[in-house]
C-alpha cells in the first residue's frame, strides 16, 4: 500500500520553490459536540446557511500524481500576502454530529463500535496488527457554524498525542449535491496554535468520480481517481485566504478549520463529515477507502468481526457520517447519520438566519452630556461592550463581549431574542444599558453609548 502524501509528491514541477514562498508568508493574526449519552454517529442538531448555487469545479489535470495547484502566483519568492483572517466561530452551531469514542476500550486494543466499512464509516484510531491506541485521531465530535464570509467546522478529540499536540491530519468532506459523492475536501496538517494556512490544502473532484461506481458503498477494486485537484495549497491559488486551521483556544483536544463561504459558493445546501487521520495514509485519490481496498486488506477494529481483526492496511483513521446543513433530512441521503425517530419540528416558513446589533461609544469631553453633539463627541476606540440574555431589567448571563475600533463602532451577531447592551466607559456620568430586540435576519443600528467627566 502507497503511503506516500499527496503534499509530498516529488513529482510535482516548482513546488519547491513555491514551498520557499510559504515559509516567507506573514500571517495576520465551545459547545459540545454531543452529550456523553447520546449514541454514536447521531446528529446534533442542524439549520441552514444562505442558499446560492453549488460548486462548479473548473476542469483540469486528472492525475493526482502530477496535479499542480491552480495558483495565480509565478514561481518566485514573492511573499503571501493575507488579506483577512477568520475570527471566532459563532456559538450557536448551524450543524452538528457525534461520533463513537474508542477510548474506553481502548486497553483491549479495539474499537467499541462505530466502524461499517461497507458504508464508508470508519471507527479506526488505532495502529495497524498490534492495535495500539492514537487518542489524538479519535473524533467524539463535530459542529459547523457560519458568518457573512466563513464557514467553521470544530472536530473534538479524545485528547491529544502521547508525544504532545495534535500531530495528525483533520479535515472535512462536503457533498454540495447530496448524491453522495464528496465534492470539496479540506485539510489540514499539524495546526498551530493561531490561524495559519500552514499545512491547509483544498481539493477537488474534476470527473466526479469519488465513491467508484456505487458512492459511500464498497466496490472495489477501483481505477478512479478520487480528489484530483489541488485548487489551495498553504495559500497558494487563486484566494490566498481560502482555508485556514488551528487548535482551539478554548480545547487543546479541539481542531478548527475556516474556510470561505465562496469557496463552495455560497451553498445553501448540503452535507458534511469530519476526518482524522495519520500523515502517512491522506491520499484524495483514494476517496472512498472502501473503493480502494477490501475489507480484508483493510482489517477490522471489531474483535467481534474474527475474521478481519486486527487492523491492517486501513489504519489510523477516523471519520464520522454526514449531517445537513440547509434542509431537513429524510434519512434516505447517502452517508447519513442515523436520523431521531421524532425530529426536533423545525421552522419551515423562515429560514433561521442571525440578526445583528451594532453601534458607536463616544466620549464627550467634560460637562458633555449624554446625548451625540458634532462638536464635543468623539469616537471611544478600546471601550469594551458586552451583552447579556434577556432585558436589562433582569438580565442573564454574558453572551458575548467587543471592543470598539479606532472610531468607537462595535458590532455583534446574535439569534432572534432579547438581550441587554451596556459599555464599560470609565466615565463619571455614561449612557445606562440598553434593551434590544433581535429578530429573524434583522439588524439594530445606533445602538450608541456616551460619557463624559463631571466637574460642576
Amino acid at each position: 500500500m502507497n503511503h506516500n502524501n499527496f503534499r509530498h509528491l516529488s513529482v510535482w514541477a516548482g513546488v519547491a520553490v513555491m514551498a520557499a514562498a510559504m515559509l516567507a508568508c506573514n500571517l495576520s493574526t465551545s459547545v459540545t459536540p454531543g452529550s456523553a449519552s447520546a449514541p454514536a454517529n447521531t446528529p446534533a442538531s442542524a439549520a441552514t446557511i444562505a442558499p446560492t448555487d453549488t460548486l462548479s469545479v473548473p476542469a483540469g489535470n486528472n492525475n493526482p500524481a502530477t496535479a499542480t495547484p491552480a495558483s495565480t502566483e509565478t514561481a518566485t519568492n514573492t511573499p503571501i500576502v493575507h488579506v483577512i483572517t477568520p475570527g471566532e466561530p459563532p456559538a450557536a452551531s448551524l450543524s452538528a454530529l457525534t461520533d463513537a469514542n474508542s477510548s474506553a476500550l481502548a486497553s483491549q486494543h479495539r474499537a467499541n463500535g462505530g466502524d461499517n466499512f461497507s458504508a464508508n464509516l470508519f471507527e479506526r484510531p488505532f495502529t495497524s496488527n498490534s492495535m495500539d491506541y492514537i487518542p489524538d485521531l479519535d473524533i467524539t465530535g463535530a459542529k459547523l457554524s457560519s458568518d457573512a464570509t466563513w464557514v467553521y467546522v470544530t472536530i473534538s478529540l479524545t485528547g491529544q498525542n502521547p508525544a504532545g499536540g495534535l500531530p495528525g491530519d483533520y479535515g472535512v468532506e462536503l457533498d454540495l449535491n447530496v448524491d453522495g459523492r464528496g465534492d470539496v475536501l479540506v485539510m489540514a496538517a499539524k495546526p498551530a496554535a493561531a490561524w495559519s494556512t500552514d499545512g491547509v490544502q483544498v481539493w477537488t473532484d474534476s470527473n466526479k468520480d469519488v465513491g467508484g461506481a456505487h458512492p459511500i458503498l464498497s466496490d472495489p477494486p477501483s481505477n478512479t481517481d478520487g480528489y484530483d485537484k489541488l485548487v489551495f495549497d498553504q495559500g497558494a491559488g487563486s484566494d490566498p485566504d481560502t482555508a485556514w486551521a488551528r487548535i482551539s483556544p478554548s480545547d487543546s483536544n479541539s481542531v478548527q478549520i475556516a474556510f470561505k463561504n465562496s469557496l463552495i459558493n455560497n451553498g445553501g445546501t448540503f452535507m458534511w463529515g469530519a476526518w482524522a487521520m495519520d500523515e502517512s495514509m491522506l491520499n484524495p485519490a483514494w476517496f472512498d477507502y472502501n473503493d480502494h481496498f477490501t475489507l480484508v486488506q483493510a482489517g477490522s477494529p471489531l474483535v467481534e468481526d474474527t475474521t478481519n481483526y486486527p487492523l491492517k492496511a486501513l489504519a489510523q483513521v477516523d471519520n464520522t457520517c454526514r449531517w445537513v446543513v440547509g434542509f431537513t433530512p429524510t434519512g434516505n441521503e447517502p452517508g447519513i447519520c442515523p436520523v431521531p425517530a421524532t425530529p426536533t419540528p423545525r421552522p419551515t416558513a423562515t429560514p433561521i438566519k442571525p440578526g445583528t446589533v451594532s453601534g458607536t461609544v463616544y466620549n464627550n469631553g467634560i460637562n458633555g452630556g449624554l446625548s451625540y453633539n458634532s462638536s464635543v463627541s468623539k469616537p471611544a476606540s478600546g471601550i469594551s461592550v458586552s451583552v447579556r440574555s434577556g432585558g436589562c431589567g433582569s438580565p442573564g448571563s454574558v453572551v458575548g463581549t467587543a471592543t470598539t475600533a479606532a472610531n468607537g463602532t462595535y458590532g455583534f451577531t446574535l439569534n432572534a431574542g432579547t438581550y441587554c447592551v451596556s459599555a464599560a466607559t470609565g466615565g463619571s456620568n455614561q449612557t445606562g444599558p440598553q434593551t434590544v430586540n433581535v429578530t429573524n435576519g434583522g439588524a439594530v443600528h445606533n445602538v450608541n453609548f456616551f460619557y463624559y467627566t463631571y466637574l460642576g
